[in-house]
């Protein structure tokens, strides 16, 4: 998901100059038309706006779907076709707006995004016609589509507006998969978390934060959408239709909340894995002074008897060696005691075995006379 786009090539210019969103993407400029009433529908591919018979724009509704802002020309022809504002026109080919609603004395204008295609649709509904346009071919209106040639749902048996509120919802459906499959992968993270955190974890952390504030982006806004739909002073939208609006800005609400919750989990899991990081690093260093102090006096001991002096009282005496490693082992077994009432997890009865058995071997093993000459 982009988020930010240029908007340098437009610099200078007037207002409600339009500019195409893209030369380079070469996306060819389809132009559909939907035409239906209860009873009957037609379903035609258009090469030009000029093409759209004036019946079809009568009692029918007319539902003109066009996907692809390439060619600035098109948009220009559906303006004048159907006496749309310039400023309209060009928020059109503007495909970064935030989501927004905007009312003019004969229609109103939408903007929504469809987050998984990166793809902004813009809806023109006046009280005959439907007009969307979308950055590009595929979307997720396919059931809208279907709805329409099949004849089931209300879309045929209603207005325009129903038609408006149907896109729209469809929309806001396709945000409850985005958010559910963050959602799983949050919950998936935790567990992970909790066992066998890895280095690996505070980067996804990282990446699922940056795609809930794209998500957010452009799902907050949405709310905001339909309570305004909800509560224009406009004749276009009928009291039928507001009630259905009305259930499209509680889903925008709950994507909203849910949205304020994983950030809330995701900060949570941050926080347990520092934690967790940090508790492991106590513990090495628990071991690593463990270690250390149990060799600072025998290190002290070991240096002293080997010191090159020739007057030493022990280096005469036939129990020099035995005395000096007396001193050893109780230095260690005092400091064994004191490590187990600190409850540091370390066996002294190993520590001291461990040092008996190097003892005996080192100074009366095999090699012991060799090693005192």
């Amino acid at each position: 998901m982009r988020r930010v786009r240029k908007r340098s090539d437009k610099a200078g210019l007037p207002p409600g100059s339009l500019v195409g969103v893209s030369a380079e993407s070469c996306v060819l400029t389809t132009i559909k038309v939907f035409t239906y009433t209860p009873d009957q529908y037609t379903e035609k591919d258009l090469k030009h706006i000029s093409e759209l018979a004036a019946g079809e724009a009568g009692k029918e509704i007319t539902w003109l779907d066009i996907d692809g802002l390439d060619d600035s020309s098109v948009v220009t022809a559906v303006g004048e076709r159907f006496g749309l504002h310039s400023l309209l026109l060009e928020d059109v080919l503007n495909t970064d707006h935030r989501p927004k609603v905007e009312e003019y004395q004969d229609h109103l204008f939408v903007v929504a995004k469809m987050l998984s295609l990166d793809e902004e649709t813009d809806g023109i509904v006046s009280e005959h016609y439907v007009i969307t346009f979308q950055e590009k071919p595929g979307d997720v209106l396919d059931p809208i589509r279907g709805r329409i040639r099949q004849k089931t749902g209300r879309v045929r048996k209603m207005g325009a507006d129903y038609l408006l509120y149907a896109l729209l919802d469809v929309i806001v459906d396709n945000y409850f998969l985005i958010v559910e499959d963050l959602g799983e992968r949050i919950e998936e993270l935790e567990r992970k978390i909790s066992i066998r955190p890895s280095n690996e974890d505070l980067l996804t952390i990282q990446e699922i934060r940056s795609l809930l504030i794209t998500v957010a982006r452009y799902t907050t806004p949405v709310r905001e959408l339909a309570g305004r739909m909800n509560t224009a002073q406009t004749e276009l939208i009928e009291k039928g239709t507001r009630r259905y609006i009305n259930d499209l800005q509680d889903h925008t609400v709950y994507i909203a909340e849910s949205i304020n919750t994983f950030r809330d989990m995701l900060t949570n899991l941050e926080n347990t894995y520092h934690a967790g990081q940090n508790a492991r690093m106590t513990q090495v260093m628990k071991l690593l002074t463990i270690i250390s102090t149990i060799f600072i006096p025998l290190t002290f001991i070991v240096g002293v008897f080997g010191m090159n002096f020739d007057y030493m009282p022990e280096l005469r005496w036939k129990y020099g060696y035995p005395l000096g490693d007396g001193i050893d082992g109780a230095a260690l077994d005092r400091h064994a005691d004191l490590v187990q009432e600190e409850a540091v997890v370390v066996r002294p009865t190993s520590a001291r075995a461990l040092y008996a058995a190097f003892t005996l071997h080192f100074f009366y093993g095999p090699q012991a006379n060799h090693r005192r000459m």
